[in-house]
């Protein structure tokens, strides 16, 4: 009877493995034969319809190994408004090359093992001397689809996952001048350090870019956007942690973020605005809360300025009651 059992299950294991086999040869095969710019036209729709924006996409090819998975590679991909030149692009990217997992996808479940984007450019304003962030991608991610092609996948699909961001500069825009500048309770701010600053120092504040040194963030998408919590985005001047959420479908920013200066350029900093010390952590680090909101490509980087007086004004009442008390 014990034989029997064994045999069965040696049975059942055969045809289960020779039915798997044939599914990924016939798998293979359709990938192998199936020419997917026919349908190009179809995704682009898609990708319109719930963007509400022009999608470009020069090419796509698709192929297939049983080691690597499905591999999908986009070229000359393009984002941009209605009514606008594609040189006003929202989003760019010379080519995207993607690794899915082959038996997930019969599930609708995309197991992306790698997505990587040699240079991806967004766009943070508009018209030509806009700043435009520019970076290599590093992404896997888990996507499950919660729709059928007819309805808006963008509003139903979920996944978790991970990206690394590289070689990433913020063109014609300088992250700590932005943020100094917006101070105006310290008037004059950014020109008194530029006049009085040690070269090494207010070198930073004239640079038309901002470099971030690379970044590593978990993130989750549901109900159209997608999330992320404590993300470290670092620079030689300044450091953020950030929290918030960016819109897949109406490219919507809510990040609130708290804003870092590194020990030694807090110093010097304090050193030419004695003001400014009193923005500082037990640390040492100018600090302060910012908010980055609007919809790309009209994004504005707010500190929060009520946090600011408060802190000035806290700082300047007690050295009030201390010469008062000194008086008496």
């Amino acid at each position: 009877m014990e034989s029997g059992v064994l045999v069965n299950m040696k049975r059942f294991f055969i045809i289960a493995t020779s039915v798997l086999l044939l599914l990924v040869i016939a798998f293979s095969i359709f990938i192998f034969t199936f020419n997917v710019n026919r349908y190009k036209a179809v995704l682009i729709t898609k990708l319109e319809e719930s963007m509400g924006r022009d999608v470009r996409i020069d090419n796509i090819s698709i192929s297939v190994n049983l080691l690597r998975g499905v591999g999908l590679e986009a070229k000359g991909v393009a984002i941009k408004d209605r009514g606008k030149a594609w040189s006003d692009f929202l989003l760019k990217a010379d080519r995207f090359n993607v690794n899915l997992e082959i038996l997930p996808l019969l599930k609708k479940d995309i197991q992306v093992k790698k997505l990587f984007i040699p240079i991806l450019e967004i766009n943070a304003g508009s018209g030509s001397n806009s700043p435009v962030f520019k970076c290599a991608v590093d992404m896997n991610v888990h996507i499950l689809i919660n729709s059928s092609p007819e309805e808006n996948m963008l509003k139903t699909l979920s996944a978790k996952g991970n990206a690394k961001l590289t070689n990433a500069v913020l063109d014609k825009m300088n992250v700590l001048k932005t943020a100094l500048d917006q101070l105006n309770m310290l008037p004059n701010l950014v020109q008194k350090l530029k006049n009085n600053l040690p070269e090494k120092y207010s070198a930073l504040l004239y640079q038309n870019y901002t470099a971030f040194k690379p970044i590593n963030a978990d993130f989750e998408i549901r109900d159209g956007s997608i999330y992320f919590d404590k993300i470290l985005v670092e620079s030689e001047a300044f450091y953020l942690v950030n929290k918030g959420s960016v819109g897949m479908i109406d490219q919507s920013l809510k990040i609130s973020s708290n804003f870092f200066i590194p020990k030694d350029l807090s110093v010097a900093f304090s050193g030419v605005v004695p003001e400014l010390e009193l923005i500082a952590d037990k640390d040492g680090l100018i600090t302060m809360p910012l908010e980055i909101r609007g919809k790309i490509p009209n994004v504005s980087i707010m500190p929060d300025l009520n946090y600011v007086l408060q802190k000035l004004i806290a700082s300047k009442g007690q050295e009030l009651l201390n010469k008062l008390f000194k008086i008496k």
